[in-house]
């Protein structure tokens, strides 16, 4: 079968030469109309305003505040209580800044079982003994591309926060609100003395744990006997409020640490114990549940000091019910709803 006939190429006579420019008239101004490429998106980020509130002598906030500047630009800062310090790119790099200035030191785990009472570090580390300023609050403020402000729009995960090598314990705080301190106490101050005002709202870290006693506490009223050691655990926290980040210390028993949550089946119930203090030689624990109807619930549980510490304790949630096993005690089973509310009597 012989091959189909090749068209025949033709050269443009005289007669169809002239449309040539038209045609090509035609094709440039398409070409022309396409709009350009799109520029490359500016940064929804300009990095973030740090800053602090402090108190006290006004040579010693401004001494406090030039010890604590990065030396980085503030100008277009936004104007806000206190004063801006410096500028930093990422939020790894202002949390660092808030570590920095947040405590001059971090006490032991908040896990360990072990009864002790260091010296608490001071709110605002070396502010106070060397320039005489009182750290009220550290600020993290949004910075735009233009150099201005802009709003942060803060993580649900808390973790992200955290930059890998700043081991702090995301939490939660089991009231709505509640006062830190600026010291712990072996019992929890009037709120009259509080330092400032942390709120579930915003974001919690545990840094460490350590206890404070009164080895001459009377004895429970109606009860006979000699006086006896009181004991409270305390966390040492950063509490975020908005823009604003605090130092302090909070009562254990106030804080949910995030990971210690025992789940069941399903989301709800969850429940986790809370070593909160001694009395005598009885360590007590708080077992706090989030149950079915969302409310929180609280038992106090007691157990037998081991040595100077809290025993070892387990807990596991099985549907509705939660076990307790105390080293060398009986497992006690609880049903997690309101009735964990209930006073003896």
């Amino acid at each position: 079968m012989s091959a189909p006939p090749r068209p025949v190429l033709r050269r443009l006579s005289s007669a169809t030469w002239p449309i040539v420019p038209v045609l090509c008239a035609l094709v440039c101004a398409t070409a022309a109309a396409e709009p350009p490429p799109p520029p490359p998106a500016a940064p929804t980020s300009g990095g973030y305003w740090l800053g602090a509130h402090l108190l006290g002598p006004g040579p010693g906030v401004l001494a406090a505040t030039e010890a604590m500047s990065l030396g980085t630009s503030v100008e277009g800062a936004p104007t806000s209580v206190g004063a801006v310090v410096g500028q930093v790119g990422t939020i790894h790099d202002a949390m660092r800044f808030v570590a920095r200035w947040a405590f001059a030191a971090v006490v032991g785990s908040p896990r360990d079982r072990a009864l002790r009472q260091p010296p608490a570090p001071v709110p605002g580390g070396d502010l106070l003994p060397t320039h005489g300023a009182v750290l009220v609050a550290l600020t993290v403020q949004g910075r735009s591309p233009d150099g201005g402000s802009r709003t942060v729009q803060w993580p649900k995960d808390q973790a992200e926060l955290l930059p890998p090598e700043l081991a702090w314990i995301p939490a939660a705080l089991v009231p709505d609100r509640a006062p830190l301190f600026a010291a712990p106490a072996a019992r929890v101050p009037p709120t009259g003395e509080r330092f400032a005002l942390a709120r579930r709202s915003g974001s919690l870290f545990v840094l460490g744990a350590l206890d404070r006693c009164d080895d001459r506490s009377p004895p429970l009223p109606g009860a006979a006997g000699e006086p006896q050691r009181v004991c409270l655990r305390w966390y040492q926290v950063v509490a975020r409020d908005g823009e604003r980040f605090q130092a302090g210390y909070l009562p254990a028993f106030q804080v949910a640490l995030l990971d210690d949550w025992r789940r069941g089946q399903g989301a709800l119930p969850r429940a986790q114990l809370i070593a909160s203090g001694t009395r005598g030689a009885t360590a007590q624990f708080v077992l706090l549940a989030r149950a079915r109807d969302n409310a929180i619930h609280r038992l106090t549980l007691e157990a037998p000091l081991v040595g100077d510490a809290f025993p070892e304790a387990t807990l596991t949630v099985d549907g509705d019910w939660a076990e307790v096993r105390f080293a060398g005690a009986a497992p006690r089973r609880i049903a997690l709803d309101a009735t964990m509310d209930a006073r003896p009597r």
